[in-house]
């Protein structure tokens, strides 16, 4: 019994690690018009899908991938 309460924690240790995210840094930032108001938003990745640039931006966009004109401006690099 003892044995295997030690498994079944070592094993509920080692999944809730599975969970951590590894920390990303935003590569530069941007503001976007959001519900009438201007609103910063973190972008963390830069990516060209045919003519069109997106970027991976923070809240309030969920860490997804969108198009360069949801922002009125950016500092990211042209």
């Amino acid at each position: 019994m003892k044995n295997i309460l030690m498994v079944l924690t070592i094993v509920l240790l080692a999944s809730g690690c599975a969970g951590v995210l590894e920390k990303q840094e935003p590569v530069c930032s941007g503001t976007a018009l959001i519900g009438g108001q201007e609103t910063t938003v973190q972008i963390y990745g830069v990516r060209q899908v045919g003519s069109q640039t997106q970027y991976k931006a923070g809240d309030p966009f969920g860490w997804r991938w969108v198009s360069k004109t949801n922002f009125s401006r950016t500092t990211c690099d042209k």
